[in-house]
């Protein structure tokens, strides 16, 4: 009788202190990314006062356009995939995510600059991704390193036969790891994985040649390199 009890107030103890479910771990990330201007004077005080440094992302740079929407997509094999939005005062998240292995965490921010140049202004612009097993009742700290997506290219098309020849960046773009290819709905055709041998540098350009040969239709393309998957852009055949 008496273990039973005990039994019972170890589990009353463990709900009251917010224990993680038996199949689930408890992931904290802090982007780094935080709209600063929201903060003020006696909150600006407290955080030069506090001697606290929460466990966060790599720092992220003076980024040239304005982060209007973070967030977070969470994905395995065995698992229903998560998108959660990230508070854009905090730049921080902690949520329950079912325990495994292989759980691929995906940070998107968008801007409202309009990278594509075509209305949308809606860009995926900055981002970061990582791998990890994870154990039931784990608590984890999950460190994502972040940096800039690729966004502006345009493709070099041979409309005869139907075959996208090579994007091309204006810049020189040097981490580029795959190139996806998209129908008209936005769902994956193929996926290109780029070697060192598939990428040349013109006048200060990237040239990324692929000669994919596809049916005729609308497609959409899109670049990912380090830090995951730049936007989205459309082309014909």
């Amino acid at each position: 009788m008496k273990r039973f009890i005990a039994c019972i107030a170890l589990a009353a103890l463990c709900v009251a202190a917010g224990c993680s479910y038996e199949n689930t771990a408890t992931v904290t990330i802090d982007t780094g990314i935080r709209q600063q201007a929201q903060l003020n004077w006696f909150d600006r005080v407290i955080a030069l006062l506090s001697f606290s440094q929460p466990l966060q992302a790599d720092p992220v740079p003076e980024l040239p356009h304005s982060i209007t929407q973070i967030t977070l997509f969470i994905k395995a094999p065995d698992m229903e995939a998560i998108a959660q939005d990230i508070p854009l005062d905090s730049g921080k998240i902690t949520l329950e995510v079912p325990a495994g292995s292989q759980r691929t965490f995906e940070i998107v921010a968008y801007t409202n600059y309009d990278l594509n140049s075509d209305g949308s202004f809606h860009d995926r612009y900055y981002g970061g991704m990582t791998t990890v097993d994870l154990a039931p009742g784990q608590e984890v700290n999950l460190n994502i390193e972040m940096g800039e997506l690729p966004v502006n290219f345009y493709f070099n098309i041979n409309a005869s036969e139907y075959i996208l020849q090579s994007i091309q960046f204006d810049n020189l773009v040097y981490n580029i790891r795959a190139v996806k290819i998209y129908d008209t709905n936005k769902n994956l055709l193929h996926t290109i994985i780029v070697s060192e041998s598939m990428i040349g540098f013109v006048y200060g350009q990237t040239v990324i040649t692929l000669n994919k040969v596809l049916p005729r239709g609308d497609y959409y393309a899109s670049a990912v390199n380090d830090y995951g998957e730049g936007e989205l852009y459309q082309f014909w055949l």
